[in-house]
């Protein structure tokens, strides 16, 4: 049975739903969940793990693993996995390859169509790496849709949208943050503006930063920690995955535990949701300002949303729904599907196309019938067709689509053709008479010599049965011809005009309240690159807070820096330090979507660059101090030689 697939690639979850007879489903994909995790690993013999076996693989061998690789489409910078580089896109193509393979093999056959969803933020550059991902998992086409606009579709799945509503797409993923204005038309939703997106900042970001924090109160405890130690590595790996379930867990209960398991540490560090809303309320705030610019750039204010639609995984903290209600007075809606949702409306977006690319099929196989009859009927007025000359019929449907048949045989018979030879000579196919009758369908005529016949010899008895099957056509033509003229007669018209039921065939429209109207393809933003900014060595006594890097090595593909701080103690929630390459300026290195820099917090030295990550322009590593709130503090650290 013919069905259609959605598919949502996230930074670190994807999910997959199926449309047929009417109905969207979510397909587990997943060991104990629907979803699976965004993540690939390679074995030493090379063989690929996607998904839940990548995501164990990564506890023990993280060096193996490559994660968050979706928000990394178009870097530059390659993703050094086992040693070996890779792009986002061809990690891409492992994870749909096995997507299409397990929705196949639970549907019993391939999927007929395929829509994906991406950012809308996303420019012509990154929509071209995922359709090249697709081609490379050996899918083929597949339609794209963006992610406000899927999740707006299935949302207007479950409750009424009126036609003229504007909605505010607040999508806070695992690894993305962008906010899109819609506006509900009637037969989807079309974009207003441009959406605002916050590069590289999402769930994952919070999760880091819990992560931070651990170690830092790790290091307070007086223990040392040897990132060099593949035992030491495989368990801060864990270490990460405890802080993401302790994020998770906050959602529904007022306090957790992250329990710590490290080579001469163990321990069970409590954590309460307001310790936690906290140390990601500034963050969130940043988010509101970007709907904010989305919804300005459209000339709106908040008052002038009908309502605000939460989706992404990191919608579903608390506090992000009360921070949007209390900025926008706007009634909030909050995604209960939200790993899911996107992946259904795909599924609706692609079942949609398959119907209306469906119905265009049988609209052409029905121009082909009726132009191949007109054909035969033609040669029967002494034109001989070689039905085997696939040009003549394709030009003959061409001309013939949504045609009275009758009335194309008729003007083709009455604009004459060249007769059957004699029996010792091969048949001529008249072009007149295709010709003749293109123009009766109102089509233009094909070209001199396009319709060929063969020339292989014809033997004798083939002639003679030829000849009498042209013989019994040609009667039927010519009471068509003849009923066509009496027609013409009665009515007063001349007889050698075209008939007037000829018609040009409508292009078929599939109806459909929910498709989404194409979108114009978004602009691509592209990261300023700064010239670098020197940045002033603090004095061996500075006065008031400085930090600085004292040296950079590499170690298995990553930078190992060692610093100092003088007058403070780095903490989050709390003063801290920015780590950043000298291609981004000291204005940016504290503003969201302004790097990439990273926040830290946590012990010496710092680890959380790879060489991979290392813009090509960049020929320093700097640090500043910042402000709880992340603002940097100008001429409070300093740049240093990458090697």
């Amino acid at each position: 049975m013919a069905y259609s697939l959605g598919i949502d690639l996230g930074t670190t979850f994807s999910a997959a739903a199926t449309a047929r007879d009417g109905r969207t489903e979510i397909v587990s994909l997943g060991e104990h969940a629907t979803t699976i995790p965004t993540v690939v690993a390679f074995d030493a013999d090379g063989a690929v793990l996607v998904g839940d076996a990548a995501d164990r693989r990564s506890l023990t061998e993280p060096t193996r693993t490559a994660r968050a690789f979706r928000r990394r489409l178009g870097d530059p910078a390659p993703i050094v996995v086992a040693g070996t580089a890779h792009e986002g896109g061809s990690l891409l193509a492992h994870i749909l390859k096995a997507i299409v393979a397990t929705v196949t093999e639970k549907s019993g056959g391939p999927p007929d169509a395929i829509a994906l969803t991406h950012p809308a933020s996303d420019g012509a550059d990154r929509v071209g790496i995922l359709e090249e991902a697709a081609r490379d998992a050996g899918i083929g086409d597949v339609t794209l849709v963006t992610e406000p606009e899927a999740a707006a579709i299935h949302h207007a799945e479950q409750d009424e949208v009126p036609a003229g509503a504007v909605i505010g797409v607040y999508d806070f993923g695992g690894g993305t943050f962008e906010a899109t204005i819609l506006r509900r038309i009637d037969d989807g939703f079309e974009r207003l503006g441009q959406a605002e997106a916050i590069e590289r900042f999402g769930g994952i970001d919070f999760d880091d930063a819990l992560f931070t924090s651990v170690m830092a109160q790790v290091e307070i405890a007086g223990v040392a920690v040897d990132r060099d130690d593949p035992a030491t590595l495989a368990a801060m790996a864990r270490l990460r995955e405890e802080c993401r379930r302790a994020k998770e867990a906050l959602s529904s209960h007022a306090e957790t535990a992250i329990h710590v398991v490290l080579p001469g540490f163990e321990s069970a560090l409590p954590l309460t949701r307001e310790d936690f809303e906290g140390l990601i309320r500034p963050r969130i705030a940043e988010t509101i300002e970007a709907l904010r610019r989305a919804a300005g750039g459209t000339g709106l204010g908040f008052d002038q949303l009908d309502w605000i639609l939460l989706c992404g995984g990191s919608s579903q903290i608390p506090l992000v729904a009360e921070m949007v209600r209390e900025a926008t007075g706007r009634p909030i809606t909050v995604d209960a599907d939200s790993k899911e949702s996107m992946a259904l409306g795909a599924a609706f977006v692609a079942e949609r196309r398959r119907l209306a690319a469906a119905a265009d099929a049988d609209e052409r196989d029905r121009a082909a019938e009726a132009a191949e009859a007109a054909a035969v009927a033609a040669a029967g007025a002494g034109t001989i067709l070689a039905i085997e000359d696939a040009a003549a019929i394709d030009a003959a449907a061409g001309a013939g689509a949504g045609s009275d048949a009758a009335g194309v045989a008729a003007g083709a018979a009455a604009a004459g053709a060249t007769t059957v030879g004699a029996e010792d000579g091969p048949p001529t196919h008249a072009v007149a008479a295709v010709a003749a009758s293109t123009a009766a369908a109102g089509g233009a005529a094909p070209p001199a010599g396009a319709t060929r016949v063969p020339t292989t010899a014809t033997g004798a008895a083939d002639r003679r049965r030829l000849i009498t099957l042209v013989a019994a056509v040609a009667a039927v033509a010519l009471a068509l011809v003849l009923a066509a003229g009496a027609s013409g007669m009665l009515s007063g018209a001349p007889s050698s005009s075209p008939p007037a039921s000829v018609a040009t065939a409508a292009t078929p429209s599939v109806t459909g309240s929910l498709a989404p109207s194409p979108s114009q393809t978004p602009v691509a933003t592209a990261t300023p690159v700064a010239s670098p900014t020197a940045i002033p060595s603090p004095t061996a006594t500075p006065a008031g807070r400085q930090a600085r890097i004292t040296g950079i090595a590499i170690t298995n593909d990553r930078y190992i820096v060692d610093y100092e701080v003088f007058g403070y103690q780095p903490a989050l929630p709390g003063v801290h330090v920015h780590f950043f390459f000298d291609t981004v300026s000291v204005a940016d290195a504290g503003i969201p979507g302004k790097g990439p820099w990273f926040l830290y917090a946590g012990p010496v030295p710092f680890t959380g660059y790879k060489v991979s990550d290392r813009p090509a322009a960049a020929s320093r590593m700097c640090i500043l101090v910042a402000n709880p709130d992340h603002s940097i503090v100008p001429d409070t650290g300093n740049c240093f030689a990458l090697p």
